[in-house]
């Protein structure tokens, strides 16, 4: 798996304001679907039925650059930028064909069931976001 996912979702209704122009917040929401997708296809697909972790955003930064549309077809991207102890970062884009339409940086932190403590990166998860920084 390349340092980029991608992953296609098509905008309806729902997503949108009364102007027919995606809601703010939906931006968030196709990049923690996109984030999920990437981790199943990257083979960890049990990471939201553990009981030892949970990951939450930490920091998220998002830049609005062109308008969403109903019925849009649009590709939103997730690539690592960085891997700490405890939390990483990834890259996200959204486009329409080739234009960005929106982008955003996201800091996801592991911490403790009790959501008390930071804990370790899950080694799988690890070693697949170093796979991805080409740190293997």
């Amino acid at each position: 798996m390349a340092n980029k996912f991608e992953f296609n979702i098509r905008v309806y209704i729902e997503d949108t304001d009364a102007g027919g122009i995606v809601y703010h917040a939906n931006h968030i929401r196709f990049m923690e679907r996109t984030r999920t997708e990437w981790l199943r296809a990257a083979g960890v697909d049990h990471y939201w039925h553990q009981k030892d972790y949970h990951f939450v955003v930490h920091k998220i930064n998002v830049k609005y650059s062109r308008p969403i549309l109903m019925d849009d077809l649009i590709t939103v991207t997730a690539s690592v930028v960085s891997c700490k102890a405890t939390s990483f970062v990834l890259q996200q884009n959204i486009y329409r064909g080739e234009i960005m339409l929106a982008s955003g940086e996201v800091e996801l932190a592991c911490i403790s069931v009790d959501g008390m403590r930071p804990t370790r990166l899950p080694e799988e998860i690890r070693n697949l976001i170093l796979k991805e920084l080409g740190q293997d």
